[in-house]
């Protein structure tokens, strides 16, 4: 028996019954089956439970593994996004480029395993002092890239700031020299590139920043205030957490998109937003 939830598309079921199978044959579909559902379960309740079980399992593609932060292929997706928004309504993006400084230092002298508690801890710090409307990943190894929507590089700036500060009096690290260099860029509706240059102009200023010394935020260009933001209440930091899954959700609840608009809609946000 095929399923299927629109006319002339592909089967989203295939239903066999398996005891009209021989033994075999039985053991081998049993062994190979998504789901099997007795005469007596509920069938459209089993087809649910296994869609949430595949959603979950996607979701999983786009986070850190050891942090549960967002992972590079999130990253390259919402940066897309962000640069499509920013073109639209004018309003800028920023970005932050973070590596730990000395953090090889740490793992060789103390183990993989304090190395590896240290870049969770690294990771809650940086949940704890963002945004929810912050995008945090892991960008690989000992280094963190942020996004910020609607965010210009005066608060960029001083978003990093107050991050390298946190960062600096993590426990777990005792005597070792361990704190953060802050590369930030700003993209704006005036600016030349892509994701590409972006994501170069913010590594450049990470490397200045490693240049000059270390511990430090670097950043190029005039700050210049142009976008107003709200104190965030641990209300919006919930609703946005609960959102997030959702959004994750969305990314594979369907066809790819082909335009911006669509894009935006498929991660729950709205022309003009």
């Amino acid at each position: 028996m095929w399923l299927t939830t629109e006319k002339g598309r592909k089967a989203d079921v295939v239903i066999t019954f398996i005891e009209e199978l021989l033994g075999p044959d039985r053991d081998a579909l049993l062994a190979q089956a998504h789901l099997v559902v007795g005469v007596d379960d509920d069938l459209l309740d089993k087809i649910t439970q296994l869609k949430k079980e595949n959603n979950h399992l996607r979701s999983l593609t786009l986070t850190d593994a050891l942090t549960s932060l967002y992972n590079t292929r999130f990253f390259t997706m919402q940066l897309e996004i962000e640069i499509a928004r920013t073109r639209r309504t004018g309003q800028p993006s920023s970005m932050m480029m973070i590596d730990l400084d000395n953090f090889k230092l740490l793992n060789d002298t103390m183990g993989h395993v304090i190395g590896n508690r240290f870049l969770m801890k690294t990771a809650s710090t940086l949940r704890e002092q963002l945004r929810p409307t912050d995008i945090v990943c892991r960008y690989g190894g000992d280094e963190f890239a942020v996004i910020m929507p609607a965010t210009d590089l005066f608060d960029a700036v001083r978003i990093a700031n107050r991050l390298q500060q946190a960062i600096a009096v993590i426990p777990l690290k005792k005597l070792l020299p361990v704190s953060a260099s802050i590369g930030v860029a700003e993209y704006s509706a005036a600016s030349k590139g892509g994701s590409d240059e972006f994501v170069h102009q913010a590594d450049m200023a990470l490397y200045k920043a490693k240049k000059n010394g270390k511990n430090q935020v670097f950043y190029q260009g005039k700050q210049e205030r142009t976008v107003e933001l709200d104190s965030v209440t641990q209300e919006e930091k919930w609703s946005l957490a609960r959102s997030t899954k959702w959004r994750v959700e969305q990314l594979f609840s369907g066809s790819r998109p082909h335009n911006e608009a669509e894009t935006l809609e498929k991660v729950g946000l709205k022309k003009g937003s």
